[in-house]
Formats: structure tokens, sequence, C-alpha cells
């Protein structure tokens, strides 16, 4: 009897146990569901340095980093060396790693597929910078690596966290702005005019175009936020410095609902500068500067005291912590509980949107801003 009863309560402890371990098939952040063991997938984006303080200060304690993998070895030990973890040459050795939960890529845009791609296959949830990819056939790809593994992915549409942004979705959904008539947004900065950048920003097999495909993709994830699917794409490009690809564009939509949209992006304006116009029936939002420093207006006959006027809204109504996207994707990977595989507006449908949009625009460019329809192929 006694042993009966031993070999029973064995097979109970050594079941709970095996039920305690990851599932190979089901990806897992660290097993004490407190920090996020990361990799830095390459350190080519301008945003690099500054998602590591973001994660540093919005995310303290949340991440425990693995590793740092770049074809480039200089940038590649510079980074790991920063971070006090080991720098691997193979990439194949990051996701062979079963230390690593996560992937954070910030590798150049032409390497995205294949990086992601991998990634999936290997069990590793994935952040990326944007743009996912630069064709819409190359991010289905994607999409089908990421759904058929199961793993979590969050792609870098930057703008959309930024709190008075988040005011402007609030009073869309809610219609506090009526029927949206039209949506207009600028961001700029002048980067171009200086050499802060490496030259394979402005390389289009590397980068997949120029502004339009890269500071525009806020414009476009914006506008594609606020009012939905396209139907239509037509663009403006230009060149004031000479080099191969795009420092000025502006993209205009047309959409479902019968808005319509404008996103002017440039890389050679005097300062980093800003706006959203969000026009409705029944009212008026503006949007002015960068986060922390912005001034947000609002006219709606909807609620109490805005009725007449632009009035001025104070920040505490629409203030934000300052995360951006690595941060939401580190609680995201955390929360184990959430068995979703996207966050709104991050996920795979928004930027294949985004995409498909760039890859009209310049289609329409080339055309002398012709307009081209917009059809989701997914």
């Amino acid at each position: 009897m006694k042993k009966i009863v031993c070999v029973f309560i064995s097979t109970v402890l050594l079941t709970v146990l095996l039920a305690g371990t990851i599932n190979p098939d089901v990806p897992s952040a660290a097993q004490n569901n407190t920090k996020v063991r990361l990799a830095l997938v390459g350190a080519w984006h301008v945003h690099t340095k500054m998602f590591i303080e973001k994660i540093a200060k919005q995310s303290a304690g949340k991440v425990e980093w693995v590793a740092v993998w770049d074809h480039d070895a200089e940038r590649g030990n510079k980074y790991a060396e920063m971070l006090g973890v080991p720098y691997e040459s193979d990439y194949q050795n990051i996701l062979d790693n079963e230390n690593i939960d996560a992937v954070m890529i910030e590798a150049e845009t032409n390497l995205h597929k294949d990086l992601i791609i991998r990634a999936a296959n290997a069990k590793k949830h994935v952040f990326t910078d944007k743009v996912i990819t630069t064709t819409v056939k190359d991010g289905l790809s994607v999409k089908k690596a990421v759904e058929e593994n199961g793993v979590k992915l969050v792609v870098s549409h930057e703008s959309l966290p930024i709190g008075s942004y988040q005011y402007a979705k609030k009073l869309v959904d809610e219609g506090s702005l009526g029927d949206i008539v039209a949506i207009n947004f600028r961001r700029a900065h002048g980067m171009a005019k200086t050499n802060n950048l490496p030259e394979t920003w402005y390389d289009k097999d590397v980068a997949g175009g120029g502004a339009l495909i890269d500071l525009g993709v806020h414009g476009m994830s914006m506008l594609t936020y606020l009012a939905g699917t396209p139907t239509k794409v037509s663009s403006f490009m230009e060149n004031w410095t000479d080099r191969e690809v795009e420092d000025s564009a502006t993209i205009m939509l047309e959409f479902e609902n019968n808005a319509i949209g404008t996103a002017h992006t440039n890389m050679v304006t005097s300062i980093m500068e800003n706006s959203l116009e969000v026009i409705g029936t029944d009212g008026i939002l503006v949007v002015l500067g960068v986060e922390g420093r912005e001034s947000v207006y609002l006219n709606s006959k909807h609620i109490s005291g805005m009725e007449t006027g632009m009035n001025l809204i104070e920040p505490t109504v629409y203030g934000s912590d300052g995360s951006v996207p690595i941060n939401l994707f580190i609680d995201f990977v955390l929360d184990e509980s959430n068995k979703d595989q996207y966050l709104p507006g991050f996920d795979i449908d928004t930027a294949l949107t985004v995409v498909g949009i760039a890859e009209a625009a310049y289609k329409s460019a080339k055309t002398g801003g012709s307009a081209v329809k917009f059809k989701k192929s997914w």
C-alpha cells in the first residue's frame, strides 16, 4: 500500500513539475515572469540608443539584456560593451539561445524580413523598428511566420503612444468630433542636411527609400490609426539635398469612410516640428509641437465648454508617461495572460497597410501624382 501511495505521489509531483516547464510550442517570457530576456539585433537604426534608454527608464527592472548581434562587428561590439553582454557574430547563436525570450530588431530595413522570420521560427517574440518590410509581399511572409509560430510581434509605429495623439484617438472613437472629414499630419526634421545618419540611410537598396518610407511612417500609421483603411493614394516627392532618395514627400489618402488625409514629411526643415489636425463635422482638434512641448486645441459641440472657439487643453488631460513602443512590447511579453499576438496600432495589419500605402505612394510619384487604388490583399 505504501509503495502504491509513493508511486502515486511521485507521479503527481512529476506531472506538476512538467506542467511548470516551458512548452516548446508556446513561447513564454522569462520563467520567473518578471523580466524579459532580450537580445539586441542590429544597431543601425537611429532609435537604437534612445530605445535602450527608454527601457532603462520606463521599463526598469523588467528586462535582462542577454546578447547583441550585428553584421557590423564594430557596431555590435560597441553596443555589447554598452549593455555589458556578449557580442555574437552569428545570428543563429541568438536564435539557439534558450535564455533569450525576445529580440529587439534595429537592423537595416532590408534585413527585416529574414531576421523576423528566423526569430519567429525560433519562437522568439519580436519587436522591430519601422518599417516592417519594404514590400507587402515580404510583409505577408513575416505575417505567416509570426502567426504559425504563435509569437508576439510589435512594430514600432512610434508616434501612436504619445498622449496628445491618444487623446485624438479617444475623441475620434467616442464621436466627439462627429464624422471625420479630414486629417492632416506633419512630421519633419533637418537630419538630411547633416552627417548624423549613416550613408546607408540614403541607400534605397538598404533603407527601402527616403523620407517617405522612414519618417513618413509616422504619418501613414497615424492616418490609418485614426481614419481606417484607405481606398486611394497619391503623392509628390522632392529632393533638396541631391541624395539618392527623396528627402521631402507628401501623401494624400482617401478613406473608406470618405475622410481625406494628408501626411507630409521632410528631412530638411530647420527644427524638429510636428502637427496633427483632425477635422470633423462636429469639432476640430489641433496638436502643435513635439511630445512634452506640444499645444493642444479643441472645439467640440459634444463637450461642455468646448462648443465655441478653439480651446487650449491642459496637459493633464492628455499627458502620458513617455513610453514608446518598446516599453509596450516589454509589458506585452510579460503579460502571459494576454494570448493575443498583436497590440492595436502596432500590429501586422497596420504595418502591412503602412507598407501598402508606401508602395502605392512611390508608384503615384512616378506618374506625377496620379491616384493609385489601394486594396488589401490580406
